[in-house]
C-alpha cells in the first residue's frame, strides 16, 4: 500500500478559496439568472478544476509525459537538491525505507533492484506530508516519492543513478536502505554522512549494544524499587524510550556495507561524541586501499575537554587512512582527530581545518610545512587550538638545527591562501603564528580569542611579517571578530591598518569589542558611550588626538552586527554617511533589540538590510537563516507584533519563512561561507555541523 498522506488545513488558503468561489458564483448567477445555485456551483467548480494539476485531464493525456527521459531525470535531480537544501541542518532524519515486496513493478527491475514497490515507515506508523503542521511530520525522500508515481517515473528515477548517491547514517543504521541506494547509484561517486554523536544527557553506556548496558539497567531498577519516595531523585527506567544514536557495533555494520565501495567514495563526513568511535573508524580506514575519487574528508570528535596539554584517549595510535593514497583529496577537516602527519596523505589540498588537538598529537612543524608546501592551491586554512608543535621554551624563529622543534627564521609563505581563521590559541603561540605565516594575498580573516588580554598579539599582527613592507591587514577585505580583548591603543592600531576592508563582522561580546564598534563611528572614542542613543564622545577632560585617522575603514561597505541594538546601528549609518564613507549593506542578528521603527529607518537609508538567526550556541562560523515575511519584516517581529511610529500596535501575520539569499546566510565573507560547517565555540559548543 502506498503511504497515506495527511495534509493539515491552511486557514489562509481556505479563506482565499472561499472568497474566490463566492465571487465566481455571483458572477455566473448575474450572467445566467435562470441557473439554479446548484447548477451555478457545478459550473464554477468545473471551471476551477479545468487546469488543476491533480485532476485527470479529459483527454487522458498529461503534458509532462511528452518530456524526454533526460529532462524528466533533471527535474527529479532539482527536486532532490531542493529538498536537501530545505532540510539542511534539520536534526530529524527521514524515517522512510524503500522496502522489498512483491509489488506490481518488481518484475521490471533487475535482480539487484528487486527491493522496490512500496514505501513504508520503519516504525510501522502513519506518515505525514511535509506540509503537515503536526509535530511528527516525516518527509519522504524526493527520489523515493517520484519513483512511486507511475511505472515510467519509476523507471526513470531508478535508472537516474545520481539520485541515489547520498548515504545518510544517523540515529539508526538503515543498512537495507543504504544497500538499495548503493545498488541504484550504479557506481556513481557516493557522499557519505555518519553521525555517531549522542543526544543531550546520554552517553555510550545507554545503548543496548554496550557491554555495561544490562548492568546499568539492573542497577537503576534496583534503586527505583528500593525507594518509592515521590521526591526521590533515583532514575526510573522507561522501556518506551527509543535509543536514537549509533553504537560502535552498528558503526561496524555500516562500515561493512560501505567499505566495498571505497573506490566510489566522493566525500566522507563523520562525527562522534567519544574517541572510541573515531578510533574504530580510523583503524578501518587504515586497512582500506586507495580512495581514488575521494575529494572531501571530515572527521570530527566533539568530546568535552578542558585540558589540551595531553591527549586524553586510551590509544593515541596515528593511523594512515587509505594507505595514504587519495589523489583527488581537496578538503580536509580534522577536529580532535590526529593521523600519521608525516605521511604524504595531506597534499594537493584546497581547504584545511585543524582544530582542537592536544599538544602531544599535533603535527611537527616539518610535517605541517610539508602539507602546506605540497598544496600549491591551498585556499582556506583554519587553525583552532591546533597547528604545528612549538616546544615550551623554544623560540619559534630559532635555528631548528640547534633547537629541536623550532620553526626557523624564514617565514612559511602561502601565496595561494585567501582565507585564514585563528581561534583560541594561547597568546605566545598566536604571536608566533602571525609572525611566521606569510600570506601576502589574504582577503578574509577570522579572529576569535577570549579571556586573556590579546593586546600584544594585536600589536604583532599590525606589523609586517619578516621580509614584507606592509602588514597582512592592509590587504584584508573581509574581517570577522568573534572575540578580541585588547586595549584601546591596539584597537586603534588594528583599525588603522584596515584601509581596504569592505566587510566587517563583529560580535560585541565585551567592552573591548564595543570599543572597536564605536571607533567606526568616532575614532576619538575612548569607551562605549553609556547612552546608546547619543554619539560616542571622548572621555571628559581628554583632547582630540591628531594622530588618529579621520575615519577608520574608509572602504567599508557591509557590516554584520551581533549584540548591537537599533539605536547604535542608526548612529553608525548616520555618522559613516556624514564622513563620506557610507555603508551599503547591514546584516543584523535576529536576537538583537531592533524595533520596527529602527528597521524602517535602516531600510530607508541603506541599499540592503537583512536579518539572520545565529545558531543555538550563538557562535559563528554560524549556519544562519535569514527570515523575512512578505513585507520584509523579520518573522519574529511579525509574530510578536510591533509598535508603529504613531504608537499603535500591529499584530504580526503568520507568514511563511522565506530565505533571502542564495547561501541562506548574511555573512558575505568567503571565509564565513566556507566555514559554515563549524558552528560550535570550542569542543563544548553546539556541534551540529551541517
Amino acid at each position: 500500500m502506498p503511504p497515506k498522506l495527511f495534509v493539515s488545513p491552511n486557514a489562509r488558503h481556505e479563506q482565499r478559496m472561499q472568497s474566490e468561489i463566492s465571487s465566481s458564483l455571483a458572477a455566473v448567477l448575474r450572467k445566467n439568472p435562470k441557473m439554479t445555485p446548484k447548477e451555478a456551483m457545478y459550473s464554477v467548480t468545473s471551471e476551477m478544476l479545468q487546469n488543476n494539476p491533480y485532476q485527470p485531464l479529459a483527454n487522458g493525456k498529461c503534458p509532462i509525459n511528452d518530456l524526454p527521459n533526460e529532462i524528466l531525470a533533471h527535474i527529479f535531480q532539482l527536486g532532490v537538491k531542493d529538498q536537501e537544501e530545505e532540510e539542511e541542518g534539520s536534526p530529524d532524519e527521514d524515517e522512510w525505507e524503500d522496502m522489498s515486496t512483491d509489488g506490481e513493478n518488481s518484475d521490471e527491475d533487475s535482480d539487484e533492484d528487486s527491493v522496490d514497490a512500496v514505501i513504508q515507515d520503519e516504525s510501522g506508523g502513519q506518515a505525514y506530508d511535509s506540509d503537515s503542521e503536526g509535530g511528527d511530520e516525516v518527509a519522504i525522500p524526493f527520489q523515493v516519492l517520484v519513483s512511486h508515481v507511475c511505472k515510467r517515473w519509476r523507471e526513470v528515477a531508478i535508472e537516474s543513478h545520481f539520485l541515489w548517491t547520498n548515504l545518510n547514517f544517523a540515529q539508526r543504521p538503515r543498512l537495507e536502505k543504504a544497500q538499495v541506494y548503493i545498488s541504484r547509484a550504479g557506481g556513481q561517486p557516493l557522499d557519505i554522512y555518519i553521525d555517531c554523536t549522542f543526544p543531550p544527557d546520554v552517553d555510550e553506556e545507554d545503548h543496548p549494544d554496550h557491554p555495561l548496558y544490562q548492568d546499568n539497567e539492573a542497577r537503576k531498577k534496583r534503586r527505583s524499587q528500593s525507594c518509592d519516595h515521590p521526591e526521590c531523585s533515583h532514575e526510573h527506567g522507561d522501556d518506551n524510550n527509543e535509543i536514537e544514536f549509533l553504537s560502535q557495533k552498528q558503526l561496524t555494520q555500516i562500515l561493512d556495507v560501505i567499505e566495498p565501495e571505497v573506490s566510489h567514495w566522493q566525500s566522507l563526513d563523520f562525527r562522534a561524541s567519544t574517541y572510541g568511535y573515531v578510533h574504530l573508524l580510523l583503524s578501518r580506514l587504515h586497512k582500506l586501499p586507495s580512495a581514488s575519487v575521494l575529494e572531501t574528508l571530515s572527521i570530527c570528535h566533539f568530546e568535552d575537554c578542558d585540558d589540551y596539554e595531553f591527549f586524553s584517549g586510551d590509544d593515541m595510535t596515528s593511523f594512515l587512512p587509505f594507505h595514504g593514497i587519495a589523489p583527488n583529496l581537496k578538503d580536509v577537516v580534522l577536529w580532535g582527530v590526529h593521523i600519521d602527519w608525516d605521511s604524504p596523505f595531506l597534499r594537493g589540498l584546497s581547504n584545511l581545518e585543524l582544530q582542537y588537538h592536544a599538544k602531544d598529537v599535533r603535527p611537527s612543524y616539518r610535517a605541517f610545512a610539508k602539507m602546506i608546501n605540497s598544496s600549491p592551491d591551498l585556499h582556506s586554512l583554519t587553525l583552532s587550538l591546533s597547528g604545528p608543535v612549538l616546544p615550551a621554551g623554544v623560540s619559534f624563529d630559532a635555528d631548528p638545527e640547534e633547537h629541536e622543534g623550532a620553526w626557523g627564521p624564514t617565514p612559511l609563505t602561502i601565496p595561494s591562501l585567501r582565507e585564514l581563521a585563528l581561534q583560541f590559541h594561547e597568546i605566545k603561540y598566536a604571536i608566533a603564528l602571525v609572525q611566521h605565516i606569510d600570506v601576502p594575498n589574504l582577503k578574509s580573516m577570522l579572529l576569535d580569542f577570549d579571556e586573556e588580554d590579546y593586546s600584544s598579539f594585536v600589536q604583532t599582527l599590525v606589523k609586517p611579517v619578516k621580509g614584507r613592507t606592509e602588514s597582512v591587514l592592509q590587504h584584508v577585505e573581509n574581517l570577522k571578530i568573534s572575540g578580541l580583548p585588547c586595549d584601546m591603543a591596539s584597537a586603534e592600531a588594528l583599525l588603522g591598518q584596515l584601509v581596504n576592508l569592505k566587510s566587517l563582522n563583529i560580535k560585541v561580546v565585551g567592552p573591548e569589542e564595543a570599543l572597536i564598534f564605536h571607533k567606526l563611528i568616532d575614532p576619538q572614542a575612548t569607551q562605549p558611550p553609556p547612552d546608546s542613543a547619543a554619539a560616542p564622545q571622548p572621555a571628559a577632560g581628554s583632547s582630540s588626538r591628531s594622530d588618529l585617522a579621520r575615519i577608520f575603514c574608509p572602504k567599508l561597505e557591509a557590516f554584520t552586527a551581533n549584540q548591537v541594538d537599533g539605536a547604535e546601528l542608526r548612529i553608525l549609518v548616520t555618522k559613516r554617511r556624514e564622513l563620506g564613507a557610507p555603508l551599503k549593506s547591514l546584516y543584523i542578528s535576529q536576537f538583537d533589540e531592533i524595533s520596527k521603527k529602527d528597521e524602517k529607518w535602516l531600510r530607508a537609508n541603506l541599499e540592503e538590510v537583512q536579518f539572520f538567526e545565529p545558531s543555538d550556541s550563538e557562535e559563528e562560523y554560524d549556519d544562519v537563516e535569514v527570515i523575512l515575511d512578505e513585507e520584509g519584516w523579520t518573522d519574529e517581529e511579525s509574530r510578536s507584533g510591533s509598535e508603529d511610529e504613531d504608537g499603535s500596535h500591529n499584530e504580526g501575520d503568520d507568514d511563511d519563512e522565506i530565505p533571502v539569499d542564495e547561501s541562506g546566510e548574511p555573512l558575505i565573507s568567503p571565509l564565513a561561507r566556507h566555514m559554515r560547517r563549524s558552528r560550535g565555540r570550542g569542543p563544548t559548543g553546539n556541534h551540529d555541523l551541517d
